[in-house]
């Protein structure tokens, strides 16, 4: 105490001798402070003079950033979260290749600028439903041309559906409409679990060749084309409220020319035929690399790891606007070049050198960019001028239908190796394929991660922490309440001692065989170039690591195509990746991340007791139509996807999109996977 006092009194004779010499002007003030006597501490009054200040120090100064117009008739896109893996609309169920699909391919419908639920004409003129809402019949629209030359005709329509749900490859899209043409429980992961299904076998290998016929007339029968009058039609097993949410996206949107596509080796729409062209990989499909649509754009080509470029379509359909205000004739941008570039000092200087119109900014970089802000728009795109000296024209605020989880994996794959997992052993150097069934184990990696800071250091405060798989803002959020974990690594040991990984009985807070003990050594993977996805894994992998020097993990980053097929291969540990709604419905969230044929259900791999229950409560969800009868069952599954610590539920986001001033046109879709790029038709290039 003495020595601390000492050193305050020799640094306040240096400060005083200081002053002295500057001889600033002072002024007198009162001031109370604490002092201690006689061992009691006690406020006192004294008269102090302090410096008056002779102005107010200026902000930090930031440079001037003029970009350079250039290049009028491109619009330059500089993303940074992946690229595409095919461009196959049927294949496609992730968020970079359906995003400039969306472009190139059509539906029967369109959402109507920024709403998410009401659509409007596209290639349907008209439609009309049954009062029971299963029968839907759609008058095509005449006279429009494909790319390649083709004029559309109802049986296209109905070809691609049919070639959508006979492609059916695992963990695409279509359980989606295997659910709305044939019912809940053929809502399943593959054309292959779908076809047994249908047939009535056990495993796809069962069925003979007229079983397999079968399956392909059944699937028929549910689109059913007149070429003559003009209409296609819809058969659903039930209502399905959302389908014209699905028929204005590429699930069952991005009709193809079916003479063009059998012309390049593409199903010939025989039922002798479509097991050749079942469950393909990306790169057999006859339009990994090629497309021939009826939108706005064209491909010109895509170079994967360098480039894809699209060209205006001179003949597109629309002579008439869809909305008062949209475009209508050819585009008004002529080209559009997209580059996929991980490296975010890159991206932000070819924005502010004008070689880009758009760049992705992950929250983690907002503030390098805000004091640029020059026009702030939200999320009415209603504008204001809020900076003269800067350049940016950005979106903000926008609510994103999208969850992040970390999401774990209960029963890895480890079959003929796997270098995410180390050793494979509880030995230091790895971890088993079942180190998350134990509940302990997701139970402190829940309580490990410290929320608080990913919402400040990876969202840079634009976001909150979900509470579970279904979002703020819909059926089965439980308002008001308090997600059930957050940052505690005292409940983390605890939960970490409670585990027995090893299965031996002994919880392993006194088990030197065990995971406290011997501790354990895994790979966690983020798509390269998400930055918010990686500061979210390094937060894990430092509050993990916090609470034992024994635990490791190693944050990769992973290629988008690479990470999604380690994922189907069930091999990844642990990886940050999201959700964003196919459609606006509690069903299509659950769904997806906890039912066992769910895209991401099927990956977490729980064990059929806990799948079951899931399932069941799935099931029970979509058996009524009653908001009222189906809010406790979407409340329950909510509850029970947190306690189970299914996932580590992570964030939901408010985006914000940063163009050039020059760029306009622009407005918000939530229905939209990556809206700055999903219908580019809206947009002009206007010279400043």
């Amino acid at each position: 105490m003495k020595k601390t006092l000492s050193v305050i009194f020799g640094l306040l004779v240096v400060a005083s001798m200081l002053l002295a010499a500057c001889q600033p002007q002072v002024q007198t003030v009162v001031e109370t402070v604490v002092v201690e006597k006689e061992g009691e501490k006690v406020v006192e009054t004294v008269i102090v003079e302090v410096p008056v200040a002779e102005a107010t120090e200026a902000p930090e100064q930031v440079a001037k950033v003029s970009p350079e117009f250039k290049n009028p008739d491109t619009y330059v896109v500089i993303t940074g979260a992946g690229e595409p893996e095919t461009f196959d609309p049927a294949w496609t169920y992730e968020t970079a290749g359906s995003s400039i699909q969306q472009n190139i391919y059509e539906g029967l419908v369109f959402t109507e600028k920024d709403k998410t639920e009401a659509f409007v004409p596209a290639l349907a003129t008209e439609w009309e439903a049954d009062e029971a809402g299963t029968t839907w019949t759609f008058k095509v629209r005449p006279g429009v041309k494909f790319h390649a030359g083709g004029t559309l005709e109802p049986h296209d329509v109905a070809y691609t559906t049919w070639r959508n749900l006979l492609q059916g490859r695992i963990d695409g899209p279509q359980w989606m409409m295997y659910e709305a043409f044939f019912g809940s429980d053929f809502a399943v992961a593959s054309v292959k679990d779908f076809a047994a299904a249908v047939a009535g076998k056990e495993a796809f290998e069962d069925l003979s060749e007229a079983d397999l016929a079968a399956v392909c007339e059944a699937v028929k029968e549910k689109v059913v084309a007149d070429d003559e009058a003009g209409t296609v039609t819809y058969k659903l097993a039930q209502a399905t409220p959302w389908l014209l949410s699905l028929m204005s996206q590429n699930f069952l949107g991005g009709i193809l020319d079916q003479e063009w596509m059998v012309e390049n080796g593409d199903w010939d729409a025989d039922c002798a035929t479509w097991v050749q062209f079942a469950d393909p990989a990306a790169e057999a499909s006859t339009l990994f690399n090629k497309a021939n649509g009826t939108g706005p754009y064209m491909l010109d080509h895509w170079t994967p790891g360098e480039e894809i470029v699209l060209t205006a379509f001179e003949e597109y359909w629309r002579t008439e606007p869809m909305w008062e205000g949209s475009p209508s004739g050819p585009a008004s941008i002529k080209r559009v070049l997209i580059k996929n570039i991980d490296e975010w000092g890159t991206r932000l200087s070819m924005f502010e050198a004008g070689d880009a119109d758009y760049i992705y900014v992950p929250a983690a970089y907002r503030s390098q960019i805000e004091p640029y802000y020059k026009t702030e728009c939200d999320l009415a795109a209603q504008c204001q001028d809020t900076n003269p000296d800067g350049y940016v024209k950005v979106y903000r605020d926008l609510p994103t239908p999208a969850i992040t989880p970390a999401q774990l994996n209960w029963n890895i794959n480890v079959e003929g190796g796997n270098p995410y997992v180390g050793s494979g052993a509880l030995d230091g150097n790895g971890i088993p394929g079942d180190f998350f069934a134990d509940i302990h184990v997701r139970k402190a990696f829940n309580y490990c991660f410290d929320f608080q800071a990913m919402i400040a250091d990876a969202l840079n405060n634009d976001g909150v922490q979900a509470q579970g798989p279904i979002p703020q803002g819909m059926m089965g959020y439980l308002e008001g309440q308090a997600s059930l974990y957050s940052y505690d690594p005292a409940k983390c040991e605890e939960e970490f001692k409670l585990a027995d990984v090893d299965k031996d009985g002994i919880p392993a807070g006194e088990d030197e065989d065990d995971v406290w003990s011997t501790g354990f050594y895994f790979q966690m993977a983020y798509n390269t170039g998400n930055d918010t996805r990686r500061l979210s894994a390094e937060i894990l992998k430092a509050g993990i690591e916090g609470v034992n020097d024994k635990f490791n993990i190693s944050v990769v980053g992973m290629p988008w195509p690479v990470l999604l097929n380690s994922r189907r291969e069930g091999k990844l540990p642990i990886y940050v990746g999201g959700w964003l709604e196919d459609y606006h419905d509690p069903h299509n969230w659950v769904f997806a991340f906890l039912h066992s044929q769910g895209a991401y259900g099927r990956i977490i791999n729980m064990p059929e007791e806990i799948a079951s229950q899931f399932d069941e409560l799935i099931a029970q969800g979509v058996a009524s139509i009653d908001p009222a009868e189906r809010t406790p069952i979407y409340n329950e599954i909510q509850t029970k996807a947190q306690e189970e610590g299914v996932n580590i539920w992570l964030y939901q986001v408010l985006e914000r999109y940063h163009f050039q001033e020059w760029i306009q046109g622009f407005y918000y879709n939530a229905a939209y996977g990556d809206p700055p790029r999903t219908w580019i038709y809206s947009l002009t290039k206007v010279a400043p």
